[in-house]
């Protein structure tokens, strides 16, 4: 369905600045025009909105967003592309520029006249705000995710591997309609200290972390949380990590709210984990806007000015990470409210894990 309010947003960055702009992102089509498809090209005027399907995706467009001017091609779509713009009188073209370069060097090798224009992360901004149908989309693929990792935990048991339970979690919410939104990140024992690590055949004993990073993705829409768990008594050594951790993350979810710098939200984290003498083991920003796509604007991060608003979906993430020892990561999915946040997660935060057969 078109998304008219999405759009005018669009048009308003365009206007005084650009002519019309295109995106050949399948993203940032699911975003204004509610279209599924892939292969295709929108161009958007001040007037018109077009767009340009290969005719494999006709159908699922004409479905999808059959209230716009929907041109099907078979090839040579830059040229018929080319001849829109110059019917169209533009003269300053906007483009994304993670388009390919023989993209590029095809279009602007047939335009004449027109100044072509490149803009990076140009839509970041406007789909940073959510409206309250993402919202509800995002809190329900939050949702699905937290039964899938209810449901590992009371499967988790001696000899059970990390495949295991990655499989088990993308099963859990095919069945409830959903997706994953990234392969669930699971590791046991030492491997956890890896931010990014890659689950694998090892096997699951009765002491030790268990790190889970997992989400799920919903009508589009992701979620992303994170839990870290000893399964057994914890020694002190790890209870004391984790504790700061679980500070760091507090205190930063306490200062979140309209207005806020998103780099202040990040200074407040690692200078949690700073005054413990664990700065050099926090290797990742604090945060990230999760949407349509896993990461997204706004980075809660060093350096980062952009400011907060109400309407944003971000994880909040510190950790820490040890060679050898393992990693701590507590994550949670929070939605930016008028004075403050609603955290979407609803997984416990107690360390010493309580349920399977451990």
């Amino acid at each position: 369905m078109l998304r008219i309010d999405r759009l005018n947003k669009l048009r308003e960055k365009i206007k005084g600045n650009f002519d019309a702009f295109i995106t050949l992102n399948p993203v940032n089509l699911r975003y204004l025009l509610g279209y599924r498809g892939e292969g295709s090209i929108l161009l958007v005027t001040e007037e018109k909105v077009l767009l340009y399907v290969n005719e494999m995706y006709l159908e699922q467009a004409q479905e999808d967003c059959g209230d716009i001017e929907i041109i099907p091609v078979k090839k040579d779509w830059e040229g018929i592309l080319v001849r829109a713009l110059k019917k169209e009188r533009v003269k300053r073209l906007a483009f994304e520029s993670d388009i390919t370069f023989s993209t590029y060097k095809k279009i602007s090798s047939l335009i004449n006249g027109i100044e072509l224009i490149p803009v990076e992360n140009f839509l970041d901004s406007i789909r940073a705000i959510k409206d309250e149908e993402e919202i509800s989309l995002i809190k329900k693929s939050a949702e699905i995710a937290d039964l899938a990792f209810m449901h590992l935990k009371s499967i988790i048991k001696p000899g059970i591997k990390e495949q295991d339970l990655v499989a088990e979690f993308n099963y859990f919410v095919r069945k409830r309609g959903a997706t994953v939104s990234f392969e669930p990140i699971i590791l046991y024992g030492e491997v956890s200290s890896l931010p990014h690590g890659i689950p694998a055949s090892r096997d699951i004993k009765p002491d030790g972390i268990l790190l889970i990073d997992y989400g799920a993705k919903y009508n589009g829409y992701c979620s992303d949380a994170t839990r870290t768990f000893f399964l057994g008594k914890p020694p002190k050594e790890y209870s004391k990590i984790y504790n700061v951790v679980l500070k760091a993350q507090e205190s930063a979810e306490s200062i979140i709210k309209p207005g806020v710098p998103a780099s202040e939200v990040d200074r407040v984290a690692r200078e949690v984990i700073n005054k413990e003498g664990f700065g050099d083991k926090f290797i990742h920003s604090t945060g990230h806007g999760v949407g349509l796509e896993i990461h997204e604007y706004p980075r809660l991060a060093e350096g980062n000015g952009a400011l907060i608003e109400k309407g944003m979906v971000l994880t909040v993430e510190p950790g820490i990470y040890i060679k050898g020892f393992g990693g701590i990561r507590i994550e949670d999915l929070v939605v930016v409210t008028d004075s403050g946040i609603e955290v979407l997660t609803r997984i416990s935060k107690d360390f010493e894990f309580k349920g399977g057969n451990i």
